[in-house]
């Protein structure tokens, strides 16, 4: 299947959005979501609406630095396909790393983003509650034997 130009931008939305997350930029991540965005990290209640969504990510960013390491990103065929503002749907496998102070944690992630009409209307991230606990342990004995970050 050749990508139309919507699930190429779709892409280019998503790949923005993780590079404000990375630079700290709140203002540039609040213009890549819709206003009925939601934000729902599995196991945790769902954060529904712009403000919210932003708010959340402004306390990621008062809390901790982030970073992202992506892996893989496929672009699928919209959700329904009939209907030009349908949301396209974009996976990404990738390591997420959040630093506090020296201590910086990295664990896998797949993400599943809903992208309609240039933004982000849905965010879903998967991840191991056991891989984030080795993430911390392993940030731990870096910070403690000062083998880098």
């Amino acid at each position: 299947m050749v990508p139309t130009s919507t699930q190429t931008d779709a892409d280019v939305v998503v790949r923005t959005f993780l590079d404000a997350l990375c630079s700290g930029s709140t203002d540039a991540a609040a213009g890549l979501v819709t206003d009925d965005v939601w934000w729902e990290n599995i196991g945790l209640p769902v954060v529904r609406g712009k403000r919210s969504v932003v708010g959340a990510i402004a306390l990621m960013h008062r809390r901790c630095r982030f970073d992202v390491r992506t892996h893989h990103l496929a672009v699928e065929a919209p959700v329904d396909p009939t209907n030009p503002h349908a949301p396209t749907i974009v996976l990404t496998e990738r390591t997420d790393i959040l630093g506090f102070g020296p201590l910086s944690v990295d664990f896998w992630v797949c993400g599943r983003f809903e992208v309609r009409d240039g933004r982000i209307c849905g965010w879903r991230d998967y991840f191991s509650t056991a891989d984030m606990t080795r993430g911390v342990a392993r940030g731990i004995i870096r910070t403690v034997t000062g083998r880098g970050r």
